[in-house]
């Protein structure tokens, strides 16, 4: 199926501060990069220019040669995704964090292949995909580091899973099949509530969304993202 990507996004501040991700989408490969920069560094502009880079001299030179081992449950694009990311960690690793740590990154990427949408992702954004007859599925769902600990307050954002760290970053990867019907939201919160899975499908937009999370915790801030296919 041939699509067009459109995002549309809103941020909702709560007690304590959230960074907003910066998004880059390229309409003609529909290719989707979502960066949070964590830390003493702004590094969401390098790390976007980074994989930017690399897709391009892959598209250049198909027999590119790469230290990583491709995953047989990804095609060659979402392959080529997975190791521009990885790149990007250890470059942020290099350049930044081998003497102390100054900055990390949470991370959604994603890109289409033929009728399938592949992402990447480590951290924040959770991808969340709400489907005629099937309700609302957490593809792939991601809780903060404070909803797991019994000594952070949950309005006080804190990463899980950052990139930029080391040398063998946690990176969760997939696709799914994109139906013309679907409607996909991006969200960076700490936690998502019950609430959100019951919003009813003719409801699932962002204003309904925005106040569900809202309602659950008017001190939790969090950002969210609608990806559109046209």
């Amino acid at each position: 199926m041939a699509f067009k990507l459109r995002l549309e996004e809103r941020s909702y501040g709560g007690k304590k501060f959230r960074p907003k991700p910066l998004c880059y989408v390229d309409p003609t490969s529909n290719l989707l990069l979502c960066i949070t920069s964590w830390g003493q560094q702004d590094i969401d502009k390098e790390i976007i220019d980074s994989i930017k880079s690399f897709l391009t001299l892959a598209t250049e030179d198909s027999e590119i040669t790469v230290p990583y081992a491709r995953k047989q449950n990804l095609e060659r694009k979402g392959n080529v995704l997975r190791m521009s990311v990885i790149m990007a960690s250890e470059k942020i690793f290099k350049d930044y964090n081998q003497e102390e740590y100054s900055a990390g990154f949470e991370i959604f990427a994603a890109i289409q292949e033929g009728p399938q949408w592949t992402y990447v992702s480590c951290g924040q954004p959770s991808l969340i995909l709400n489907r005629q007859n099937m309700g609302t599925i957490p593809v792939n769902q991601n809780l903060d580091l404070n909803v797991q600990s019994v000594r952070t307050p949950l309005t006080d954002p804190l990463p899980n899973q950052l990139l930029g760290l080391g040398q063998h970053p946690p990176i969760q990867y997939g696709n799914i099949r994109v139906h013309k019907t679907d409607k996909i939201a991006l969200v960076s919160r700490s936690y998502l509530p019950n609430s959100f899975f019951t919003i009813h499908r003719e409801d699932f937009n962002q204003d309904n969304i925005t106040r569900a999370l809202a309602e659950d915790h008017q001190d939790i801030p969090f950002w969210l993202a609608m990806v559109n296919f046209d």
